[in-house]
């Protein structure tokens, strides 16, 4: 029998976090949420785990990781460059807690803890995890190194696939995921983000964002794009690159650090040579002199963070939002009550504690990285699994996901934090 306990990311999105017992008891993810309230954890988990599992590196699926090294010495498998990135990112939530004078629960020695007992693992390399269990990682095709998870359970000799969050297209850096090379598929855990709509495509959605920095170059102004860290500054600047814009190109922020990690590890991207043109190109900037010159001259500045909740981006609003000429230009999922999503609802922003009116254009376009309504269906008719657990999506959404599933003759299942499913 094969049980699941939710800890998180159950009607919800965020705090991924999911423990199977088939007698072995192993860990998928540890994530937190970040909210404008605080951050949210995943419930705790009270056993001692035989391995954990961890998809990829966002803040949401391995943000509370060096936290369980407090009590475990489990085995962790990921795959390299979701270890160099996750890095980055513990070591960065330790800086904003000691800045904001928060509790990060846990500190550097977990840090360290966690790299020293994490196993490495590629695409395509068959693990024996525990005496009854195996694994494989295959590309997701939602940032470098993100993986989806195959699980063999010899006990029963049933599967179970894990998507942690992908894309079933191909996009700028990386290829389709490669449900393709899973053998096969009793229970599915998947993502249920966009189950209920679809994304516009990403070719017309990239023509008109170019052709709107353009418009403000050539009007005088500065393209602003506050944007995520990991995966979407990177994707940005090879997009700016492909259209050969006439402006300068200024790469400020936390995503210079994942910049390296993606060079890093040119295996995991579609076109490595590319990007690595495009990072070369465009103007590094390493302290205010550089972020003067930026505003000195009409540029294009790529810089994080992409809610805007903070980051390098307040360098540059003072400036930016009380210009005309100027655009800032949202490129992610703006969570309710984040500054980004208060500015496309009502046009302010607070800059320095003061209640602003943004004078320069703002808008939002969708690069997102997670599969729309119809990747999720085909990758599920691919895999034809006997059960499909709906997680990581809001609750009305994940129940829309769950009736269309039921529509196509599946049986979903929606899970409610802290209860526990048998299969």
């Amino acid at each position: 029998m094969v049980k699941i306990t939710f800890k998180g990311a159950s009607q919800e999105v965020g705090r991924s976090a999911f423990l199977i017992d088939t007698g072995d008891k192993i860990l998928l993810d540890y994530g937190v949420k970040l909210t404008p309230n605080g951050t949210q954890y995943p419930l705790p988990v009270k056993v001692n785990l035989n391995a954990a599992i961890i998809s990829h590196a966002h803040l949401d699926h391995t943000g509370n990781l060096p936290h369980l090294f407090q009590e475990t010495n489990c085995l962790v498998y990921m795959t390299p460059p979701t270890l160099g990135i996750a890095k980055i990112l513990w070591f960065d939530t330790l800086k904003i807690a000691g800045l904001e004078g928060m509790d990060a629960k846990f500190a550097k020695d977990e840090i360290a803890k966690t790299e020293k007992f994490t196993f490495p693992v590629p695409y395509g390399k068959n693990m024996d995890i525990t005496d009854s269990t195996s694994m494989v990682f295959h590309d997701a095709g939602h940032i470098v190194g993100s993986a989806l998870t195959e699980l063999r359970l010899k006990a029963g000799r049933k599967s179970l696939v894990y998507t942690g969050d992908f894309r079933y297209v191909e996009t700028r850096l990386h290829n389709p995921a490669q449900f393709e090379k899973i053998k096969g598929c009793d229970y599915l855990i998947t993502e249920s983000t966009y189950g209920d709509r679809e994304h516009p495509d990403r070719k017309e959605t990239e023509k008109k964002f170019v052709e709107a920095v353009q418009e403000t170059i050539e009007g005088g102004g500065h393209a602003l794009l506050p944007s995520f860290a990991v995966g979407r500054c990177q994707e940005l600047i090879d997009v700016l690159n492909e259209y050969d814009l006439s402006a300068p190109i200024y790469f400020d922020g936390m995503g210079q650090q994942v910049a390296r990690v993606y060079l890093a590890n040119p295996s995991y991207l579609k076109n490595p040579k590319f990007l690595k043109k495009a990072l070369d190109k465009v103007k590094w900037v390493k302290g205010p002199k550089e972020r003067a010159k930026a505003l000195r001259e009409p540029s294009v500045i790529v810089c994080t963070s992409g809610m805007m909740q903070g980051g390098s981006v307040y360098a540059y609003l003072p400036q930016v939002y009380k210009d005309r000429a100027s655009r800032i230009m949202l490129t992610g999922y703006q969570v309710a009550d984040t500054p980004g999503r208060r500015l496309l609802e009502t046009g302010r922003i607070t800059i320095d504690g003061v209640d602003v009116e943004v004078k320069a254009k703002f808008e939002r376009y969708d690069f997102s990285a997670h599969a729309g309504k119809e990747e999720l269906f085909r990758a599920m008719k691919l895999l034809n699994p006997e059960k499909v657990i709906c997680v990581h999506g809001d609750a009305d959404t994940t129940k829309k996901f769950a009736e269309g599933i039921k529509g196509e003759g599946f049986t979903p299942i929606v899970p409610e934090l802290g209860k526990t499913v048998e299969l």
